[in-house]
C-alpha cells in the first residue's frame, strides 16, 4: 500500500477515534485557562515585548504535551490494549500509521493558537498583530510536521519501555524551557543555549516571535532547521519502530502478558 495512503487513512481513523473519545482533546478546554493565567501576568507586568510569549506560550505548550501524551504513548497504549498484533501483521507499515494517527493529534491540538488569540484579542483586549503571517503560518506547518516527526521518534523510544510515564512527565517542564517556550533562549545561560538548537522547539518559537515584530531576519533558514530536525526525529521514529516490530515479532512479545 503507497504509504502516503496508509498516512491519510490514518489520519482519518484517528479524527474518527477522537470523536469518539472527546477526552482524548481535553487539551483544548484547559489551554484557554494556560492563556488566560500568562496573559494576566503580563497585563499586570506592562511589558509589551512579553506580548508573544504570553499569547503563544500555551499552545506551544499544549502542542508538545499532545506529542508526548497521545503520540509518543501510542504504540503502548495499542500495547495495552492487545491491538498491537492486528497492527503488526497488517500489510501497512507501523511506522506510517503511526506518523499518521500524529498528524492528526498534533493537528487538532494546533487549534490552542486559535483559542490563545481569541483569549488575548476578545477577553484581555490586547493588540496582538501578526506582522508577517506568511511566516507564522510556515512555522505553523514546519512545527507541526517536526512535532509529528519527533512524536514518532518517541513513539517507538517509549515502547521499549515499562515506565513510559515517568519519561513522559520528565520531559514536559525542562523542555518547555530549552524550547524557549516561556522565555526566550537568549535569557538562557550561554552554557544552556548550544543544548537548546538541538530541539526544533526552540527555533519555532524564535519564529513565533520574529513573525510579530516589523523585522523578521532570517526566517527562510530557520524554517528549514525546524523542517530538517523534524525529518531526522521522523526517519530516526520509522527505523525504530521497524527494529522494534522485528523485536517482538520474533520474540512473541508483542502483548503485555
Amino acid at each position: 500500500m503507497n504509504i502516503l495512503r496508509v498516512i491519510a487513512a490514518s489520519c482519518r481513523m484517528q479524527v474518527a477515534e477522537t470523536r469518539r473519545v472527546p477526552a482524548q482533546m481535553l487539551i483544548l478546554a484547559t489551554s484557554p485557562l494556560f492563556a488566560a493565567m500568562f496573559l494576566s501576568v503580563m497585563k499586570r507586568n506592562g511589558d509589551p515585548t512579553v506580548l508573544t510569549n504570553a499569547v503563544f506560550a500555551p499552545a506551544l505548550i499544549s502542542l508538545w504535551f499532545m506529542s508526548l501524551d497521545l503520540g509518543g504513548g501510542m504504540i503502548s497504549n495499542e500495547r495495552w490494549q492487545a491491538t498491537l498484533e492486528g497492527l503488526i501483521g497488517s500489510p501497512s507499515r507501523l511506522g506510517a500509521v503511526v506518523f499518521g494517527r500524529i498528524i492528526a493529534v498534533v493537528g487538532l491540538a494546533a487549534l490552542t493558537f486559535v483559542e490563545s488569540y481569541v483569549m488575548a484579542r476578545l477577553v484581555f483586549r490586547m493588540d496582538v498583530r501578526i506582522v508577517h503571517p506568511l511566516v507564522f503560518v510556515l512555522t505553523l506547518v514546519v512545527t507541526l510536521f517536526a512535532m509529528a516527526g519527533t512524536a514518532t521518534a518517541l513513539a517507538g523510544l517509549f515502547v521499549l519501555s515499562r515506565n513510559v510515564l515517568l519519561f513522559q512527565n520528565s520531559m514536559t517542564y525542562p523542555f518547555y524551557i530549552l524550547g524557549g517556550v516561556l522565555v526566550p533562549v537568549s535569557l538562557l545561560p550561554f552554557w544552556a543555549q548550544p543544548v537548546t538548537r538541538v530541539f526544533f522547539l526552540s527555533w519555532s518559537s524564535d519564529l513565533v516571535r520574529a513573525s510579530m515584530r516589523t523585522d523578521a531576519p532570517g526566517w527562510a533558514w530557520q524554517l528549514a532547521v525546524v523542517a530538517v530536525l523534524g525529518a531526522a526525529g521522523l526517519v530516526g521514529g520509522l527505523v525504530l519502530i521497524e527494529r522494534v516490530v522485528r523485536r517482538v515479532t520474533a520474540t512473541g512479545s508483542a502483548a503485555m502478558a
